[in-house]
């Protein structure tokens, strides 16, 4: 699919979506606790969601959608292997890995897919289940655990979003210390679901206590996502970029405050209010140095988007992500556009001013594919057209409708495929 963007001054209301990366550990906590039906509500209405329902079919689960609710019935679920075909698609998907181990001790999965931005091995996965006991096997391109947990310790060696939440779904029957383990937003959110459902579980400095002995076993557990905090870091860059005004309803502040305090020091002037942020920008920022990192630092989700921001800086930026250091494919894409970028031997991006040109570019992930259309927001001469558009829907519930909402122009694929042809014949 290819769209069509032109420079856009941004104006308006944004009703933020329910959490994507929320949405699979809510899953994860339905199946490792053994309930039968798993309602989940706020979910975002993206292909990632429609691909993990695909998955839970395949374990034998049936599933319901309306408005923005999802219903399991997980009463049939069973242990068989996932659908390479399937399971490659998204990376959200791993959490089946701790959540059929905590619910039947064994499990059999394919590795997992998502984004191609660097490495992203499950070796820390594995290494959890190996400490509380579990037997790993990795076999062409499979891997497959069994056993029963002991009560235990696991030690991460770097912290891990996807690594902590299976850490934690297979630990439901057990007595675990988790040592390093990742904070994000998404991560608490599974430990309060969990918690619910009287799994013990404490958060001692940088150590996770879990308890599950005692804990309950529910026929049916329901839970609401959280605000995608991703989405709303991803509007509140491109109104700044535009030097729009616009406001965010549906968020949850301290889950942006690392994001909302960067822009802050570059000069974005945000008004905080309960459950809404507004953002009201300019035509010039202060240059800055980012580093993306665990949470609470600036997440790394939002790093291509902060990218094309600093564009519009008065001197040079400096980004380093922690994280993902490979996650350099939107910069190539920038460069198409004018921007005078550079990457440093260890992976740095630095930004210089540059003033940005409509031209063809390429999405290559999720959130590259954001930043191209901010980066379309701003561009002069001429549009800018980004194929392979369809990345984004896999992580942003109706983005073109919002953003034609807040004045964003951005076309229909058919209209903006032919208006693409004109522009390369000209």
């Amino acid at each position: 699919m290819i769209v069509r963007v032109e420079k856009s001054k941004l104006y308006g209301e944004v009703e933020i979506s329910g959490g994507k990366n929320a949405f699979f550990p809510a899953v994860g906590a339905g199946i490792a606790l053994g309930a039968n039906r798993i309602k989940i509500s706020n979910t975002p209405k993206i292909k990632d969601i429609d691909i993990m329902l695909e998955i839970l079919k395949s374990l034998g689960c049936s599933v319901r959608k309306y408005n923005d609710t999802v219903e399991i019935d997980a009463e049939k679920i069973q242990p068989k292997e996932v659908p390479q075909e399937l399971f490659g698609k998204i990376r959200g998907a791993i959490v089946i890995f701790g959540a059929l181990l905590g619910r039947f001790g064994k499990v059999k999965i394919p590795m997992p897919g998502g984004c191609r931005i660097g490495e992203r091995p499950i070796d820390q996965h594995i290494k959890a289940a190996h400490q509380l006991g579990f037997y790993v096997k990795e076999e062409n391109k499979t891997v497959e655990a069994h056993g029963i947990p002991k009560d235990g310790k696991i030690l991460f060696d770097i912290k891990t979003v996807t690594g902590t939440e299976n850490a934690i779904l297979m630990s439901v029957n057990s007595c675990v210390e988790i040592e390093n383990f990742a904070k994000e937003p998404e991560v608490i959110e599974l430990i309060n679901n969990l918690k619910k459902f009287g799994v013990k579980i404490e958060i001692n400095n940088n150590k996770l206590l879990i308890d599950g002995k005692h804990r309950d076993f529910p026929d049916s557990v329901e839970f609401r996502l959280i605000p995608d905090r991703i989405e709303a870091g991803t509007f509140i860059i491109a109104g700044a970029a535009t030097g729009g005004h616009i406001k965010l309803r549906n968020v949850i502040i301290d889950h942006l405050r690392s994001t909302i305090d960067k822009l802050k020091d570059i000069g974005v002037n945000i008004i905080e209010n309960e459950n809404e942020i507004e953002v009201i920008g300019r035509d010039l920022y202060e240059p800055t140095e980012i580093v993306a990192d665990s949470y609470p630092a600036f997440p790394t989700d939002l790093q291509p988007q902060i990218t094309v921001l600093l564009t519009k800086a008065k001197g040079k930026s400096i980004l380093k992500d922690n994280v993902f250091p490979e996650r350099l494919n939107h910069v190539f894409e920038l460069i198409k556009l004018g921007a005078n970028i550079k990457i440093s031997e260890d992976n740095r991006i630095i930004v210089y001013p540059s003033r940005l040109r409509g031209s063809r570019t390429n999405a290559t992930d999720l959130r590259s594919s954001a930043a191209l259309v901010i980066a379309g927001l701003i561009a002069e001469d001429s549009p800018t057209f980004i194929e392979n558009f369809e990345i984004l829907e896999r992580g942003y519930e109706n983005f073109v409708y919002k953003l034609r909402k807040i004045g964003g122009y951005i076309s229909i694929p058919m209209e903006a495929e032919h208006q693409c042809i004109q522009y390369l014949l000209k």
